[in-house]
């Protein structure tokens, strides 16, 4: 019997931040739970840390450079293969419930005119849009949340209809217009059982308990949170005290070593413009989003399990990228190429899984979830090759499948994560950054500069002591330079074939 999929997905959240993994504050018990159950993988690295070119890897099994979304402001070419509409084409019933953001959320420009985006909030907003297209991206169906917390979609339309005219204004009591400069403002009054996480939860329940027992399915259920405005509803607002919380290590210090990370600070204050106790209610709040988050995954799972789909069921739950969260002086996500941000969860249950609990050594990447889903729904992954069709040498995927790790607990042949990342919205320059991540050490190039970050991240997790110009590392630096080299070759575009011999 095929197995089926849930995918739970959220948005900025480190790795560091599950209580699995030993945070000494976070409360996730179904998570936990989860972990238990299955495999977690420790050093788990999104492959772009922001959320479409992210997004778009989850969705393709392609870098960046491949799918062509190198960053927020894009749209995923809807010409691509993905996950979902393969796993449709072999009879799987296909749905997404929550975030997808694989188009633009703000007003695209191409031009000097507007381009079309079907996660357009102003569209969404104008009434132009009320509903995603069948078949988007795969998916037969979808119940769009846009935005973070003062969201739109699908949502905001069952909310408008369940207190009419007031649902946005609660929303909106936690959105970025209060939230920005991160004052005391951090609460949303929407009652619990209305809060987008929870229909979410409700409305993947709902998608289970319309199947027939005969078919295979694959949910995405995609939380817009923890990411920022800072800002959960009650119970969860009040579940952490802030004057007890523990403070992320070093954050206090930021032990940037280079100048032109030193020089960033300048160009985005309000990354690191807070004191400690504006940090502790920042975690106060994203803890208590974290939680929230926990109890809807335990409404779904709890879901599974009553309608017998528990054990026939290939479960993940991951996040797009990482949170600074504090750490190196520094809140939600930009240049900063540190752990924090680039590591991510990424924990995975299997039917008849053998395999339980932390993996805390082997390097995994985000490019590694569509090659594992494709292989346990015994598919070939030269079905995502845009060139097979037309070549009789298949691209093939980039990732590599976990399945033998997650149900069993092989080891995994050593590969370091790719990270790249492509932005000229925030500094005043264009910046391309390529990181490489190996088992032991960790080395970031960029174009902006001839220096460079290298660590031993054995020795130095928190990435407080940057060894590039160190003599007895030089030897190493180039070796790590060649292996970069090398992984982006093999990873590098391949879509203008061959279709004729001459």
């Amino acid at each position: 019997m095929r197995p089926n999929f849930v995918v739970f997905v959220v948005d900025q959240m480190q790795a560091r931040s599950l209580s699995l993994h030993g945070h000494p504050d976070v409360k996730t018990p179904n998570l936990d739970q989860l972990g238990r159950e299955g495999i977690s993988f420790a050093r788990a690295y999104c492959n772009n840390p922001v959320c479409m070119p992210s997004r778009a890897t989850l969705l393709t099994g392609l870098t960046p450079r491949q799918h062509g979304c190198l960053t927020n402001g894009n749209k995923v070419p809807e010409w691509l293969p993905t996950l979902p509409a393969i796993l449709k084409q072999h009879g799987y019933v296909t749905h997404a419930v929550g975030k997808l953001h694989h188009q633009p959320v703000g007003s695209v420009s191409k031009g000097g005119e507007m381009e079309f985006s079907w996660e357009s909030r102003e569209r969404w907003e104008r009434g132009e849009i009320t509903s995603l297209p069948q078949g988007y991206y795969g998916y037969e169906a979808t119940e769009l949340v846009g935005g973070h917390v003062d969201c739109y979609g699908d949502y905001l339309s069952w909310l408008e209809q369940e207190l009419p005219g007031g649902g946005r204004a609660l929303l909106r009591e936690g959105s970025y217009a209060k939230n920005e400069q991160y004052d005391q403002n951090w609460k949303i009054d929407l009652p619990e059982r209305l809060h987008y996480n929870r229909w979410i939860a409700r409305r993947s329940s709902a998608f289970l308990e319309s199947l027939r027992s005969d078919q295979p399915f694959y949910l995405w259920c995609s939380f817009p949170d923890p990411h920022h405005p800072f800002a959960a509803c009650r119970p969860y607002s009040e579940m952490y005290p802030p004057e007890e919380l523990t403070l992320p290590e070093h954050w206090d210090t930021e032990a940037d070593s280079i100048d032109f990370l030193k020089g960033l600070r300048d160009v985005h204050p309000g990354h690191s413009d807070f004191d400690e106790p504006v940090l502790r209610e920042i975690l106060s709040q994203t803890y208590g989003m974290i939680s929230h988050v926990d109890s809807c995954i335990g409404e779904v799972l709890g879901k599974l399990k009553q309608l017998g789909l528990y054990e026939n069921t290939v479960i993940t739950f991951m996040a797009d990228h990482g949170e600074y969260l504090g750490s190196h002086r520094l809140l939600t996500k930009a240049e900063w190429p540190w752990e924090e941000l680039f590591n991510v969860p990424f924990l995975w249950k299997s039917p008849g899984s053998t395999a339980q609990g932390v993996q805390p050594e082997a390097v995994v990447s985000l490019l590694d979830f569509v090659p594992t889903v494709l292989d346990f729904a015994g598919i070939a992954p030269s079905c995502l090759d845009t060139r097979g069709v037309y070549s009789a040498k298949p691209w093939g995927l980039p990732g590599r499948s976990l399945r033998a790790a997650v149900e069993s607990g092989a080891a995994l042949e050593p590969r370091p994560a790719l990270i790249e990342y492509d932005e000229d919205w925030y500094a005043p320059e264009t910046t391309r950054l390529r990181s490489l991540v190996m088992e032991q050490y960790k080395l970031t190039l960029f174009t902006n500069t001839e220096e460079g970050l290298l660590f031993d991240l054995a020795a130095d997790p928190y990435e407080q002591r940057n060894v590039w110009s160190e003599p007895q590392y030089q030897q190493l630096r180039l070796e790590m330079t060649e292996r970069l080299l090398r992984e982006l070759i093999r990873t590098d575009r391949l879509d203008t074939y061959r279709i004729t011999g001459a």
